[in-house]
């Protein structure tokens, strides 16, 4: 978003313009952003054979899937209807990955009616493929590294060994077992990557789980090392250091290829890396009152069409696109539900009246595609810029 002759400009387009043409609130999508993050990530681990599936659950939004599509990425899926979706915006089903998580079992088997890969979490859903296909059907086994975060991460919620993601170290045995019984031929190793892992020795430690498991599975062609990766919301975040976390699986890939004469392809799962950063929702202010020595500006959203906030307490960038260059002021930006519903606290933004327009910033991500019609309030529009 750039401040052009005094009006916020996004992709070109007057931001003002497009609030009073579309009207509020209205997520806006900017497509040079989302080209700029897949070339930065695909720059990245250019040095190895890898392919992107993107975490559609992140941004379900039809022209986001067909520019991802037009870039030549794949698909993670974690529910049939995301599947469907995928296929009905021009997927190949060999492009999309599914992975459920406490899903009916019937889900998986309209997976493989449709020609998706599986993604198996869990024994119950292991057994159950080996019983029903005896081999006949392929899979990727997502494996939990029971790995510890360093002391350094910022956020105790991402630590590996909380996630119930993936089939325990404790379990592998078992998993071992079921694999030969019922002859599953195993393609792939997946691990759950947490949007909070920045540190490259965790991600090479989690590239090692997979690779010491595939030396027992020599049908494995691909680990899968998730998402894993946020860009930053505001300048004092860690920024990820993509060439770092690249250089980190480069020894143990050519040790493994060394030993086994197996290359393996690399897969990942980017979702917020890719999309949050092309989002804007933009936001009209209702009201303005005073109240226990704050100042509060209710606008038309809320938590629900942006319930991140709320959910994890996350911070977005705010501006105050009809009053670029007056006087600071600290407010309080909150929505418009019969809740408490705190989108912003205590920040420092331009003097904010009745009628403004704002923009939250880095909206891309987990906005839309979390929003609800709590309140019975309808969802707001979405454009791609």
């Amino acid at each position: 978003m750039q401040l052009n002759e005094g009006r916020w400009q996004l992709a070109g387009h007057d931001v003002e313009a497009l609030a009073e043409q579309h009207g509020t609130p209205l997520y806006l999508y900017d497509e040079q952003t989302i080209r700029r993050q897949v070339k930065r990530f695909r720059n990245a681990f250019g040095a190895f054979d890898h392919r992107i599936h993107y975490a559609m659950k992140a941004n379900s939004n039809r022209d986001v899937l067909l520019l991802m599509k037009n870039l030549g990425l794949g698909i993670d899926a974690v529910s049939i209807y995301e599947i469907r979706h995928a296929l009905e915006v021009g997927f190949d089903a060999h492009q999309i990955l599914f992975t459920p998580n406490g899903v009916p079992f019937d889900e998986l088997e309209q997976a493989i009616e449709l020609g998706a890969r599986l993604n198996i979490e869990n024994l119950t859903y292991l057994e159950q493929l080996g019983e029903a296909y005896r081999g006949d059907v392929p899979c990727t086994l997502r494996i939990h590294p029971g790995l510890v975060m360093p002391p350094s991460s910022r956020d105790a919620t991402g630590w590996y060994q909380r996630s119930r993601f993936g089939i325990g170290e404790d379990q592998m045995a078992q998993a071992l077992r079921l694999v030969e019984l019922h002859g599953i031929r195993v393609e792939g190793l997946h691990v759950h990557s947490s949007s909070m892992i920045l540190d490259e020795q965790v991600f090479g430690a989690a590239a090692k789980v997979l690779l010491d498991l595939a030396r027992k599975l020599p049908n494995v062609m691909a680990i899968d090392l998730g998402g894993g990766i946020r860009p930053p919301y505001r300048d004092e975040d860690d920024h990820p250091d993509l060439d770092a976390l690249a250089h980190s699986l480069t020894k143990p890939l050519e040790q493994f290829e060394s030993e086994t004469g197996r290359s393996l392809q690399l897969w990942f799962e980017p979702g917020r890396y890719l999309v949050a950063e092309s989002g804007t929702l933009l936001t009209r202010v209702n009201v303005i009152k005073q109240l226990g020595g704050r100042t509060i500006a209710a606008v038309d959203t809320g938590f629900h069409q942006l319930l991140r906030p709320k959910l994890y307490d996350a911070w977005h960038e705010i501006k105050n696109i009809s009053n670029p260059h007056g006087p600071q002021q600290v407010i309080d930006v909150c929505g418009c539900l019969c809740e408490e519903d705190d989108l912003a606290k205590a920040r420092s933004l331009p003097e904010v009246r009745e009628g403004h327009l704002l923009a939250i910033r880095n909206a891309g991500a987990y906005g839309y595609s979390m929003a609800s019609t709590y309140n019975s309030r309808p969802l707001p529009a979405e454009m791609m810029l």
